[in-house]
This record gives structure tokens, sequence and C-alpha cells, in this order.
């Protein structure tokens, strides 16, 4: 069985009720996949740099799951790829590493999924998963897809709506599905 590794980097995790039950059923429906809080281990965002290499060595999967802030992943996340995918390390002419690890970008937004599709925004959910791909792509990395859900908004209720419950099985779903 293939050793997955699920990276976490919600800034507002505490607050963030689909985000947790993401993890939650990611954590029940993949056999021994490994959580790696970045919020919990670095809220000073001070990144063990070894460390996260590391578990990316040891990892044949990587899910990343992040809210998206500002058209991009969490500025924990993107922190956390900034230091740890290292020039020479993860790219460059002796960056190889990471080559072949399997990696999938999970994302939420607050706002619903048709707000960031037709292109209304001048960006679509395809390209904010494609940044993604080509930054994965580029440390030679095999994408195996990211799942975009949106309309997860936190309402402050400390509950899923019936419809938010939904999308989040639904993103769980497609998530184990390109895992398989």
């Amino acid at each position: 069985m293939a050793k997955v590794l699920l990276v976490i980097g919600h800034s507002y995790q505490d607050y963030s009720v689909a985000n947790k039950e993401i993890v939650k059923q990611l954590t029940e429906a993949i056999p021994g996949v490994e959580v790696d809080n970045l919020a919990e281990l670095y809220p000073d965002f001070k990144i063990d740099i070894q460390a996260e290499q590391q578990k990316l060595l040891q990892a044949d999967i990587i899910i990343v799951q992040s809210p998206l802030f500002w058209y991009s992943m969490s500025a924990l996340t993107m922190r956390w790829w900034e230091e740890t995918f290292a020039h020479g390390w993860a790219y460059g002419s002796t960056g190889t590493a990471l080559k072949g690890k399997k990696i999938i970008f999970g994302i939420t937004a607050g706002a619903p999924t048709e707000i960031y599709q037709g292109g209304n925004l001048g960006i679509t959910d395809q390209d904010i998963l494609n940044r993604f791909k080509v930054s994965a792509v580029f440390c030679n990395m095999e994408y195996l897809g990211g799942v975009f859900t949106g309309g997860l908004l936190n309402a402050g209720s400390g509950h899923l709506s019936e419809a938010a419950a939904r999308a989040v099985q639904e993103h769980v779903d497609k998530i184990v599905k390109l895992i398989r």
C-alpha cells in the first residue's frame, strides 16, 4: 500500500468546520495516512525544512489540502512549499528528490464554486489548480489531479449545512478516487 502524507496548512483551522471534516474523513478513508498539520507544528511560520523534506521523501503520495487565500494556498502552506521545495533538492539540475512522487491538491473556498467557473473573476477553479500542477511538474512530480470545492464559508454555527456536508463528502471522495 502506498504511503500517503496529508499536508494541511489552514491559518484558521480552529474555525474551519469544513476543512476539519475533510481531514477527519480523509484520515478515516486512507489507511495509515500521516497528517502533517503545519498550523500546529509551525504557528510561528518557522518551518523545519529538514523534517518536512524527510516526510516528503518517505511518502509515495502527497495530498496538499488548503483553503483558497488570495487565489493561492494559505500563507503557511505557501511558505512550507517555498522553503521545503528548495532549489537543488526539489528542482534544478541536482534537484531530483521528489522525482516520481505523486501529488494531489485539495482546495476549498468560501465562495460558491460557480463564481470560479466561466472566468468572470478573470481566473477559474481550473486555472488555480493548474498553478499548483505546474509547480509540482516543475519538481518532476506526477500530478494525479486537483479537487476544488467552493461554498464552504464558515457561517459560525460550528456545524456544516446539509449542502456543505455533501460538498465535503464529494471533495473527500474525489481525492480518494485520485489515489486509487
